[in-house]
């Protein structure tokens, strides 16, 4: 029982260290006029070498033996790759923009649900890791739809950010929650 209270505490933490990841560049999307294909690269970019970085360190100190642990990892290795490459070719403009949105969102999407579908059916982070992973793959599937359109591109990756930012902040609260509610019981 103890092993399942460390984890979830341990769950809140990477939810809310991912939060703070998305919600930052989210506003800074919203709030900045130019939304061309460069920006949203760099915008892109950006987030996935943070998000990369602080993933990584979270599977790699933080969640120990935690179910998340591999998908974490797999998503930081997805995240280095696409955003390294959005820094790198950010001249390259639309074209390579869309390309990088869609395969990323897909890949974190699609392994954000197989993480879930994973987990016993009364664990609460499956119906978690699931929602989030179907946002991020319905995130993917709109872009497609953005062609040549730069500026929607940019601004459905920014409000992506700030719901799923938003919706990781959540889950944070109530996996702390339900931490500190097993510690009561337990403790009686």
């Amino acid at each position: 029982m103890e092993a399942h209270i460390q984890t979830s505490n341990s769950y809140g933490a990477a939810a809310l260290s991912r939060a703070i990841v998305l919600i930052v560049p989210g506003l800074f999307i919203t709030f900045t006029p130019g939304h061309t294909g460069q920006f949203g690269l760099v915008a892109l970019g950006v987030t996935g070498l943070v998000l990369a970085a602080v993933q990584g360190g979270l599977a790699w100190r933080v969640l120990g033996d935690h179910p998340a642990r591999g998908f974490y990892f797999f998503q930081a290795l997805v995240s280095l790759v696409i955003g390294a490459l959005a820094l790198g070719l950010n001249s390259y403009g639309i074209g390579l923009l869309l390309w990088a949105v869609v395969v990323w969102a897909l890949l974190m999407g699609a392994s954000e649900i197989l993480a879930g579908l994973r987990l016993p059916k009364r664990d609460v982070l499956r119906r978690d890791w699931v929602t989030q992973g179907t946002l991020t793959v319905l995130f993917a599937l709109v872009v497609l739809t953005q062609s040549a359109d730069s500026v929607a591109v940019v601004g459905f990756f920014g409000a992506w950010a700030i719901v799923m930012g938003v919706y990781l902040v959540i889950a944070a609260i109530t996996h702390h929650s339900m931490n500190k509610a097993m510690n009561e019981k337990v403790s009686l």
